[in-house]
């Protein structure tokens, strides 16, 4: 499914400048402000409290914000911008007639290196960075048959002591990113993106030889302006 998915962006992307394609103009390689949403895909990796890999399933997401695009030098600069973000996991608990949705809102920082190279009607872009994040709210739903119970989530590092009416996870994330996409020259741009955190994101409880580490990783397809 996923490799589906991706082959499916990555056509799209190559078949647009086709779609759009118009004549050539001469670009300002100025600073420039931009505006980008899209959707994607988001689950965690890791491992449980005995220290098995997670077997989580992606569930959707979004993002929207704003960026801006410094020049650095010949077809190299460097972005960073401004996003809202919504991830999380869908899990099965013992059984499918059990599961756990996690979703967690986050505003995030990202800052990339940016390869963009003239092709065609407009530039290929083909960027690599890092990113760094903060939970702003979220909630978990564990669903039973009819019976769903939702807690809202609560930023901690350590949950050790605190009340079960809440569920908890670290307010801070950061991790890597990766991009493939095409601009026109109209300043209407498309892009695959990935990401993939480096940080643990759950909340320590306490308990003896705990071996829960969840991570957030995610990718899915982008679409913006810049202006």
């Amino acid at each position: 499914m996923k490799i589906k998915l991706f082959t499916f962006g990555l056509i799209f992307i190559l078949l647009v400048p086709q779609i759009f394609a118009q004549k050539k103009r001469k670009v300002d390689e100025g600073i420039h402000f931009g505006v980008l949403g899209g959707f994607s895909f988001q689950s965690f990796s890791g491992t449980d409290y005995w220290g098995e890999t997670l077997d989580n399933q992606l569930t959707p997401g979004f993002h929207a914000g704003g960026n801006v695009t410094f020049p650095v030098i010949a077809d190299i600069c460097v972005q960073s911008g401004l996003l809202y973000s919504l991830k999380g996991t869908k899990q099965n608990i013992i059984t499918d007639d059990i599961t756990k949705t996690t979703m967690l809102s986050y505003i995030e920082l990202p800052v990339n290196v940016l390869y963009r190279p003239q092709l065609g009607d407009g530039h290929l872009l083909i960027g690599a960075g890092g990113y760094g994040g903060a939970g702003i709210s979220g909630r978990e739903r564990t669903k039973s048959g009819t019976i769903t119970i939702e807690l809202p989530i609560r930023f901690l590092d350590d949950a050790s002591d605190e009340p079960t009416s809440y569920a908890y996870y670290k307010r801070f994330d950061a991790g890597v990113n990766a991009l493939v996409g095409y601009e026109l020259y109209s300043g209407i741009f498309f892009q695959l993106d990935g990401q993939l955190g480096l940080l643990q994101i759950n909340s320590d409880y306490g308990l003896p030889n705990d071996q829960t580490s969840k991570k957030n990783f995610g990718f899915g397809v982008s679409a913006g302006y810049k202006f």
